[in-house]
């Protein structure tokens, strides 16, 4: 596989993660916390998949959203699997909404990081 197929992948997964964040956030931020709401319980799941790097669920989404849910030291932005939970039961604070903020800061980050290396291929 060619760097630039690797890349566009890659670039293609972030979108629709931060996709993903942005449409529960903006649910969230209404107060509309709902765990049934498909997003949501989505997003939930991949969370708390991602908290053990996908090893239990054997999920390649939850890896690769874990990987891109670190800082550069590698340490994880937030606790992913409290996060994960909190949605799945529809107990969001003020708290774990700035959280999620975050997280779909640094994917936004990862984004142009990634746009900017296909742009310069």
């Amino acid at each position: 596989m060619s760097d630039l197929s690797l890349l566009t992948g890659v670039y293609a997964d972030v979108e629709s993660y931060g996709a993903l964040l942005d449409r529960v956030i903006e649910r969230l931020g209404r107060g509309q916390a709902d765990p049934a709401d498909p997003d949501q319980k989505k997003l939930a799941q991949l969370l708390v998949d991602a908290s053990d790097q996908g090893l239990e669920s054997q999920s390649i989404e939850a890896l690769t959203l874990d990987s891109l849910l670190r800082a550069s030291t590698g340490e994880p932005l937030a606790n992913l699997q409290q996060l994960g939970e909190r949605l799945q039961h529809g107990d969001v604070d003020q708290s774990y909404l700035k959280q999620l903020e975050k997280l779909a800061q640094g994917l936004e980050q990862e984004r142009a990081d990634i746009a900017r290396r296909l742009r310069g291929r």
